[in-house]
């Protein structure tokens, strides 16, 4: 008798709701076919062309798409001007409806940019409550392998011009003060005016990003491979920073130490904790203990205030 089988096959057709829409613009393209561009044929919009209006993604048009999405013979088009003609898409499509809006920029940018005007792109974009994701396709990946070899230096020179401008970070605003203005003291004389104010920064110093440290690496014997990888000290004071991308450098590892004398000590010295260690003064070439109930009396007891001391004529200032 023949063995019995019995076959279940679990067919991933993903996402297939009517709500759920896509639309495909290309750039760079060889022709030019968009509503921006029949409009006016402003040459910003030239070379972009919409393979799908938004809708919903069906597997003709994925087929179609296939026909489509292919390496033209050109390298005109706007990348800033991409994004516009899909905001219009958007707007057009949702109108004033409840939509999750997204638009996804797939570029190796090497297309031209025109930032003209980039301040009222980004409103419209925040106003429309829009998410732009832009992937960079030739970014190299050290977790799988990837390196893209012969890129355009352009790139790389951009990168560095743009990690020279300092960037403007809207932060919450802390006070630099919180307490009382004083004019008199309200303590000693009725007279006295106490005020609760604070105080804030009106401009703060925008500095460029740090850069990190690295060290270059001592190759390992043959045979023998190293894996990248962060690692975190048990000391709170010490830092890590990551290894690099390149194989020729490594991250850079610090970490502190302390150490008191001690002749039955291998070298003349103990390592002791943090916590071990007491605080003190330097009395000439002594240092002086100081306990934590004795510190006080090194502290003047004084209250923080902003007090008026006193008033001068505008005309002799």
């Amino acid at each position: 008798m023949a063995e019995k089988e019995a076959t279940v096959y679990i067919v991933d057709v993903s996402t297939g709701r009517k709500t759920a829409t896509v639309g495909v613009v290309g750039l760079r393209t060889d022709g030019s076919s968009n509503p921006l561009w029949e409009k006016d044929e402003e040459e910003s919009y030239a070379h972009l062309s919409v393979f799908q209006e938004i809708g919903q993604m069906l597997m003709p048009d994925i087929r179609k798409l296939r026909d489509l999405v292919k390496p033209s013979n050109t390298n005109q088009g706007d990348a800033i001007s991409s994004i516009i003609l899909a905001i219009d898409m958007i707007v057009r499509y949702c109108k004033r409806l409840k939509y999750k809006r997204k638009i996804v920029l797939v570029t190796d940018g090497r297309s031209t940019m025109d930032s003209d005007g980039i301040d009222s792109i980004v409103s419209k974009i925040k106003e429309e409550g829009i998410e732009l994701v832009i992937l960079g396709v030739d970014f190299d990946d050290p977790d799988y392998g990837f390196k893209e070899e012969d890129k355009d230096p352009f790139k790389v020179n951009t990168c560095r011009r743009e990690m020279t401008t300092p960037r403007i970070k809207v932060v919450r605003g802390i006070p630099s003060f919180r307490g009382d203005l004083r004019l008199g003291d309200p303590s000693q004389y009725s007279t006295g005016l106490t005020i609760q104010v604070e105080r804030y920064y009106r401009t703060y110093v925008a500095r460029p990003p740090a850069a990190s440290a690295f060290a270059l690496s001592i190759a390992p014997p043959k045979g023998q491979s190293t894996a990248e990888s962060s690692v975190t000290l048990q000391n709170g004071d010490s830092t890590v920073e990551t290894a690099s991308a390149s194989n020729n450098l490594s991250g850079v590892r610090n970490a502190r130490s302390y150490q008191v004398i001690d002749e039955n000590a291998p070298g003349g010295k103990k390592e002791v904790e943090q916590d071990d260690l007491a605080k003190g003064y330097e009395y000439g070439r002594t240092a002086v203990h100081i306990s934590e109930s004795d510190e006080v009396i090194t502290k003047l007891d004084t209250t923080a205030a902003l007090e008026f001391i006193g008033f001068i004529q505008s005309e002799n200032v």
